[in-house]
């Protein structure tokens, strides 16, 4: 018999970890199973598999009260649980084509222990269809085990998936079976927004569709910005204009900078790709978009060629490593791209990062340093990638004085450059015009 204040989650690592501490912060038993035993060990002591703000803080808080554990034991994980989240952080090889295998093999594991009566609701970010192929291949293996599959595509975000979870835009709840939608938004009451029902390809379907807008809305932002630079107008001051037009949203990613990376927005866009070959659709728009933002990945060099002409020989510093700020994860982070480009392109790399593992990074060619003032130190330019609030506040003075020349290129836009400027840097934005300087390099 299944036990409805008690939830099960398949699969913990960032979005599993999220999920586990937050249901349980909302009240209910929850029981967290994965595969690896040193990510258990360190998650029964409230330890992240990586850095979210307040993940730890809460892991901890409710594994004390006793509504959070965790195990590698799928049969004590799914005993009497009757609502059963599948939530690995779905992997992307180096062309962001999706690998289901861990999902399949945890699906293989669930069929043997599944009770009867559970809901099965799956929030990893997979391609349409795959709800079904769970669920074949569950009742394959299992033909007398009676339960139903609901689809949800998770909205959370790096560095804000704690409140995203708590306080989102909407959930999404779609499958083929009324009563199903039912228990779901049911259980879902405890999160106050707006529940949609839908069948279930619709429902991951929505997580593509999301994706590949964000990802369109980027590459669009950075051709203009691009362009921009070459014809001496401000693509910032463009971004905010279409913003406050009412056909377009005040949040929408319009700010020109880095192509995206983390291999999340472009497995959707594959996905729909390989959709679109199958079904013999050309997917102009979308092969487009990609195109675009696997140009943007040389945005860095092509600046820094501007201005040396050559790279060979020159020391360039990196600040940022993380996918994101507020964020530990390296994990198909552009910094590397970047890095890798400028390494093949004859110039010497130092960086740093305030979160970044530096075990990760001891198979790239780079040094790693201590703080921003080394990676200045005697440094061709210095490149800003990883928008960390801190990189805002440095003390340029003393930047300027450690650099070789005082080259800035600021890929995110985060900088103050009217600052720089007044401090003697070369300053290079993305979609900023021509290069802003105050003295010849």
């Amino acid at each position: 018999m299944t036990d409805k204040s008690k939830v099960c989650v398949v699969g913990i690592w960032h979005q599993g970890a999220v999920i586990s501490a937050c249901l349980a912060d909302l009240g209910f038993r929850v029981i967290g199973v994965d595969a690896d035993p040193l990510r258990i060990e360190n998650l029964s002591k409230g330890e992240a598999p990586l850095f979210e703000p307040g993940l730890d803080a809460l892991l901890k808080k409710n594994i004390d009260q006793g509504r959070l554990f965790f195990t590698t034991d799928m049969s004590v994980a799914l005993k009497d649980s009757h609502y059963v989240i599948v939530a690995f952080d779905t992997h992307v090889d180096e062309k962001d084509n999706v690998d289901l295998s861990e999902i399949f093999t945890a699906a293989q594991a669930m069929a043997t222990y599944l009770l009867s009566g559970a809901v099965l609701l799956v929030t990893a970010q997979v391609p349409v269809g795959t709800c079904d192929q769970i669920e074949k291949m569950i009742r394959e293996a299992n033909p007398s085990v009676d339960f139903d599959v609901v689809y949800s595509p998770e909205n959370l975000k790096l560095g804000q998936a704690i409140d995203r979870f708590k306080k989102p835009d909407m959930i999404v709840i779609g499958s083929n079976n009324t009563a199903a939608l039912d228990e779901i938004e049911e259980f879902l009451k405890v999160i106050p927004c707006t529940k949609i029902r839908t069948n279930l390809r619709t429902a991951e379907m929505v997580k593509h569709a999301i994706n590949a807008f964000l990802a369109v809305s980027i590459s669009f932002a950075n051709e203009v910005a691009n362009l921009c630079d070459e014809a001496d107008a401000d693509a910032l001051t463009i971004a905010r204009i279409l913003r406050m037009d009412s056909r377009i949203s005040p949040n929408a990613p319009l700010i020109p900078g880095l192509p995206f990376s983390g291999g999340t927005l472009a497995r959707d866009m594959k996905v729909l790709q390989n959709l679109g070959d199958r079904a013999g659709y050309e997917t102009p728009l979308i092969d487009g978009a990609l195109r675009v933002n696997e140009m943007q990945k040389g945005l860095v060099t092509r600046k820094l060629k501007k201005v040396y002409g050559s790279l060979n020989g020159l020391c360039i510093g990196i600040l940022g490593l993380t996918y994101k700020p507020q964020t530990s994860t390296l994990r198909r982070s552009i910094a590397i791209e970047i890095i890798q480009d400028l390494v093949t392109n004859g110039a010497s790399v130092k960086a740093y990062d305030p979160m970044a593992d530096r075990e990760e990074l001891r198979s790239y060619e780079l040094e790693i340093c201590s703080d921003p003032y080394d990676v200045a130190n005697e440094a061709d330019a210095l490149v800003f990638v990883t928008a960390w609030p801190d990189f805002r506040t440095l003390d340029f003075k003393r930047i300027k004085a450690a650099m070789r020349r005082p080259v800035v290129i600021d890929a995110q836009n985060a900088l103050d450059a009217n600052l720089l400027i007044r401090e003697g840097f070369t300053y290079l934005g993305v979609g900023r015009g021509t290069t802003m300087e105050a003295s010849n390099v």
